[in-house]
């Protein structure tokens, strides 16, 4: 923690561009901007020589003030505090009106707390936020008064430092820590008797939001439950059914979430439990559970079912008892519409639709867009929501074509595809055939900019002009202003060897990864540049391998990307380490949405209400699997852009549906 503040002060720049004085000296200049640079580069011995010799040039030199608190900036780079603290001391004195007097009060609380003078540090972020004009100074100012006070004082130090401020934010800041930490510590009754004076009129959002997570641990305990609904299917024969392996896998990942939060625990923190139940896939049992856990006051969410059938059932009951309730992995639509307290934290397939035609259009700038899909219901849904999301947006669908099933000939629909895509850019031919008043035709295209040479040519040799070669996309325009018998010309339609490129992307919503390589070959075959956008189906890298030749450059959403970072690492270490084997994606579902539920009840979301209200705010938390942003309809609005490239697959960005 110590050293996420050394780095505070290090972070922060001079925002201010002039100083009080403005006798501008050249050399003082040079010196300092040499110091600014080098000291950027952690070069701290020749940056403190540099700005030396920028304020020995003349004590009422322009850069004077910058340069003293430069200097002072970089003593504490190179941990010299006390060196630091008198050229504060002295700056404080001797610029009283310069606007760097809160940096000089700010860098002078950091040695403080550097040199362990809590409460001194206290007292000179008071200061600062007091006088402080840059937002970042007054912000960080109260996150240093926060933290100390929180990690290094007694309560008694804390009562103190209240009685000594005269700010009513900072004193009511510290009546906060100090109640927390009267409540860690088991001293309920101070804990209370200091949150008595909050008012919701009168205090900030931030510092009432903590006084009201307080006071709801403060009633209803310390600790907390959270039901998990899955279909365990105990009292089945059907021990190797798909259904009992996926949820028994969504509950390893659950109890790994669980195990993480308890093995990292600190004193004071709420302690989770969990109620296991099992669906058995019946609605009787789902009813006959939430109706039991309604009854339990300790309990403040649920987690599951896994599939969309039985989740629709479970959410009905949850919102009818005021229960959150997060499935981790149904998909299907409408879910999440049931009510307030029901959410999806694996997007839906029409999300999934919507967020790529977002990306097309808002990412790719996409205007003319082609749809060529398979007719399987997860790929038509997202085929349909796609389109919609394109014609809201102002792009243009072009062409939309479905195959059956099975289907692999497809060249009837690339075909159409090309013929439609022929037709955005035609060739306008201006034909000077029989009776023409030739001085008239040279006047108007000279107006257009065209060469009385080249007008003559072209009537001499064969009397017709292309005006989509001359004028590209103002060929149209040109046309109709020039009032000549205009012939349309579609540019080889049906000749293969030339590129139709007027598309600007095909999406390619499929069933399966196998036919990766029927709709590939076939754009490649019929000449359609194009991005070509897929599905998650897509996201397979041996078919892809497989078609290299057509698939190179597509790109595909995916609600799976696995990103290698220190926390991946560790949590399939724990799982290989308690369950002997490689980690699945249903134990990822289950760990994700449970972390992002302890997420917010170590943020003080310890009441149903507070949950529900806390998960309706999730923006990009940062799963294992998945990002999850909870969108207006509760439905997770993140996937992963992903991309086939020289033989590998790399995230793109994780687009946000918005």
């Amino acid at each position: 923690m110590k050293n996420l503040f050394f780095l505070f002060l290090t972070c922060i720049t001079l925002l201010h561009s002039q100083d009080d004085e403005v006798y501008f000296i050249q050399s003082s200049e040079d010196y300092f901007l040499l110091g600014m640079r080098q000291y950027a580069q952690s070069d701290y011995k020749s940056a403190l020589l540099s700005f030396q010799n920028s304020i020995a040039v003349s004590p009422v030199n322009h850069r004077i003030t910058a340069a003293t608190m430069m200097l002072a900036k970089t003593h504490y780079a190179v941990k010299d505090y006390l060196g630091a603290k008198i050229i504060c001391d002295s700056f404080v004195v001797r610029f009283p009106s310069s606007l760097y007097q809160e940096d000089a009060l700010f860098t002078r609380g950091m040695c403080e707390y550097n040199q362990g003078g809590y409460s001194k540090t206290i007292q000179e972020m008071g200061k600062v936020f007091l006088i402080a004009q840059q937002g970042l100074n007054k912000e960080h100012s109260l996150k240093v008064i926060d933290h100390v006070a929180t990690e290094f004082l007694s309560e008694n130090d804390i009562k103190a430092a209240m009685i000594s401020t005269e700010n009513t934010i900072i004193r009511s800041l510290l009546t906060v820590v100090a109640a927390e930490k009267y409540f860690q510590s088991g001293k309920i009754d101070e804990a209370k008797n200091l949150l008595v004076g909050f008012s919701d009129s009168t205090e900030e959002q931030t510092l009432l939001q903590r006084v009201n997570r307080l006071r709801a641990r403060i009633e209803r305990g310390n600790s907390v439950k959270i039901g998990v609904l899955l279909p365990l299917l105990k009292n089945t024969t059907l021990g190797d059914s798909r259904d009992k392996k996926i949820a028994a896998e969504v509950l390893e990942g659950i109890d790994l979430a669980l195990a993480d939060y308890e093995e990292h625990s600190e004193p004071g923190q709420v302690t989770i439990e969990m109620d296991v139940r099992d669906s058995e896939r019946k609605k009787n049992t789902i009813d006959s559970t939430i109706i039991l856990w309604n009854n339990d006051n300790a309990l403040i969410g649920v987690i599951g079912p896994v599939f969309s059938d039985e989740t629709i059932i479970a959410a009905t009951a949850a919102q009818q008892s005021a229960i959150p309730i997060v499935s981790p992995t149904a998909t299907e639509e409408g879910i999440s519409g049931v009510g307030n307290f029901v959410f999806q934290a694996n997007s839906s397939i029409s999300m999934r639709g919507k967020i790529m035609a977002q990306y097309a259009v808002n990412v790719l700038g996409a205007k003319n867009i082609a749809i060529v899909a398979s007719n399987f219901p997860s790929a038509k849904t997202q085929a349909d929501s796609f389109a919609a999301e394109v014609k809201r947006l102002g792009a243009n669908l072009v062409i939309d074509r479905r195959y059956q099933r099975g289907e692999t000939d497809l060249r009837s629909y690339m075909r159409e595809i090309r013929k439609y895509a022929a037709t955005l850019k035609p060739e306008y031919i201006v034909t000077f055939k029989g009776k023409m008043n030739v001085p008239e035709v040279t006047r108007r295209l000279v107006s257009y900019g065209l060469r009385t040479q080249t007008i003559d040519s072209i009537l001499a040799r064969d009397g017709s002009l292309n005006l989509t070669k001359l004028f590209f996309d103002k060929a149209k325009n040109v046309a109709d202003s020039l009032k000549f018998p205009v012939q349309v010309v579609l540019p080889f339609a049906d000749s293969l060897q030339y590129p139709v490129s007027s598309l600007d992307v095909i999406f390619c919503p499929i069933s399966k990864s196998q036919q990766i390589g029927v709709i590939t070959s076939q754009i490649a075959y019929y000449n359609l540049k194009a991005t070509i956008l897929g599905t998650a189906e897509w996201n397979n890298i041996a078919e892809l391998e497989l078609n290299k030749r057509y698939a190179d450059g597509v790109i595909f959403g995916s609600d799976r990307w696995v990103e290698q970072n220190a926390i991946t690492a560790r949590v399939y270490s724990q799982y290989f380490q308690k369950y002997g084997r490689q980690i699945s994606d249903n134990v990822l579902f289950g760990y994700d949405a449970m972390s992002m539920i302890i997420e917010q009840i170590k943020n003080g979301s310890i009441t149903r209400e507070q949950l529900a209200n806390a998960l309706s705010q999730v923006v990009n938390y940062r799963g294992v699997r998945n990002a999850i942003t909870f969108s207006s309809s509760h439905v997770n609005g993140n996937l992963h852009i992903l991309q086939y490239k020289d033989g590998s697959i790399s995230k793109l960005q994780t687009y946000t549906y918005h």
